[in-house]
């Protein structure tokens, strides 16, 4: 089977070299902002007596709310034993709390507390006062560009993430003259 990758389809102009190397610096850059900031927030975060497993279980809470347990260990991709153990320690730490259902007491709905809602904004925030203080080491013009690249970012965001794999089509008649020819095909086996 064929399945060949329409750029129009996808609303992606093709990649030449220049834009893939281009893309490929801008990944690179973004991973190592994101790891400054994730090892900072792991030293933080132990100090304060509160595992990544832990900040994770809080900031999927302050997504979506109170969950059941079974629900919570799908998210956290482990077993409802495993988050049983992450949801105890940080019963403990007074982050979150248990709540059995009156209907079925076999249900347990996991609440985050007042002092884990606070904790979440601490490491949110501190992480705020982190990049912005990284930004004011920018001069205006830096800043100005990285805004308007933040902006262009945003609305490809609203107006729907490309994905190949959607724009892909399996390409078993012959080519439409009409249409422009693809720049890519995948062979699957």
């Amino acid at each position: 089977m064929t399945v060949t990758i329409d750029p129009a389809a996808t609303g992606s102009p093709p990649r030449s070299a220049r834009r893939a190397a281009l893309i490929d610096q801008i990944v690179a850059g973004t991973a190592v902002i994101a790891g400054h900031r994730r090892c900072a927030a792991a030293r933080r975060l132990h100090q304060q007596g509160i595992s990544m497993a832990h900040l994770q279980t809080l900031w999927i809470l302050q997504e979506s709310g109170p969950m059941p347990m079974t629900h919570l260990a799908d998210l956290l991709g482990v077993a409802v034993p495993n988050a049983t153990g992450i949801v105890e320690r940080m019963e403990q730490r007074g982050l979150v709390e248990r709540v059995h259902d009156d209907a079925d007491r076999r249900v347990v709905t996991v609440h985050p507390t007042h002092l884990g809602e606070l904790a979440t904004e601490e490491v949110d925030g501190w992480r705020s006062d982190m990049l912005e203080a990284l930004l004011d080491r920018l001069d205006t013009d830096q800043l100005a560009r990285l805004v308007n690249g933040i902006d262009e970012m945003r609305e490809t965001i609203r107006a729907g993430e490309p994905r190949e794999s959607a724009a892909s089509e399996v390409t078993d008649r012959p080519a439409d003259p009409a249409v422009p020819r693809p720049t890519k095909e995948i062979v699957r086996r």
